[in-house]
């Protein structure tokens, strides 16, 4: 039975790069752009064997749409799901990825990018029908999808941070000196003196992985968005959900967070601050705020 691409997004524009980029490269393919359309296809034609789905659409939306999918009787294992969005959050990454999808893409995709995460997605959707049958899950087969979820993970995080590494490397001249020939203070001085500012708040006893969890979520809240548990732990780069995870559960212990249960998902807990993490992050930023000033005001060159 030949293997076939579904590809479901409401913008035409975006189903026609999608299936001229990937018909190129040897793939068949078919377009939809209804969610409920592209279930239809699912259930008659076994096929098809992963679809590359936008979020945003009207309707249903592509998380809808991937929990549905998981429901349907099919008589064949479900076909792996891609997500594709233009407005990538980290809870949007981990619902599509708690409701079965093995990737997440932002748009723009780049061609090669796309061609190489359909063909992962393809192997694990040929893992899955092979293992049709077995009485218990290839262990093996467990490992390897929780390893491809957790770097999926791990993309997502890193990719926005890398990119603006880049663009920033791109255009910054090098700090060499703390103070520049003209005597103006350099980004080291100020990065030193915030963080000099943290140590007014020993008492509170938060290294740098509790501060930068409470920062993202007053970075959540001041933008309206709800941190689930999972989505905060993958938000620092470069510290492991392991730890994020512990530090978490002393923030709540220690009354900085508290979690508050999702009334649409019992597996699921948001957080939010107390009045407690609220008035030390309030205290920190408008010292924060003062040193900028402070600093700015010392440089001659303003």
């Amino acid at each position: 039975m030949p293997e076939e691409i579904l590809l479901l997004d409401d913008d035409r524009t975006t189903l026609n790069f999608l299936e001229s980029v990937l018909t190129r490269a040897g793939f068949t393919c078919s377009t939809v752009s209804d969610p409920a359309e592209a279930l239809e296809a699912v259930r008659a034609r076994p096929g098809i064997a992963v679809v590359v789905s936008d979020i945003y659409m009207p309707g249903l939306t592509g998380l809808q749409f991937a929990d549905q999918l998981k429901s349907l009787p099919l008589a064949w294992p479900a076909p792996a799901v891609l997500m594709l969005t233009a407005k990538p959050t980290i809870e949007n990454a981990v619902d599509a990825l708690r409701l079965g999808a093995v990737d997440f893409l932002t748009k723009p995709v780049r061609p090669t990018e796309l061609i190489d995460h359909v063909r992962r997605a393809l192997e694990r959707s040929r893992r899955a029908r092979a293992e049709t049958g077995k009485k218990t899950p290839d262990v093996e087969l467990l490992i390897r999808q929780a390893e491809e979820i957790a770097g999926a993970l791990r993309r997502f995080t890193a990719g926005p941070a890398r990119d603006v590494r880049e663009a920033q490397a791109a255009t910054a001249r090098p700090v060499v000196e703390t103070h520049s020939p003209n005597g103006r203070v350099s980004v080291l001085d100020a990065i030193e003196s915030l963080r000099k500012i943290r140590h007014r708040y020993d008492d509170h006893k938060l290294d740098d992985v509790a501060w930068d969890l409470l920062l993202e979520m007053l970075r959540a809240e001041q933008k309206n968005n709800r941190l689930s548990v999972s989505a905060l732990t993958i938000s620092i780069p470069g510290v492991s959900s392991t730890t994020s995870l512990r530090r978490v559960s002393e923030l709540t212990a220690r009354g900085y967070i508290e979690r508050v249960p999702d009334a649409r998902d019992g597996r699921r807990d948001f957080l939010r601050l107390t009045q407690k993490a609220r008035e030390l992050l309030a205290d920190y930023l408008e010292h924060a705020d003062s040193c900028l000033v402070d600093i700015r005001s010392a440089d001659p060159s303003q």
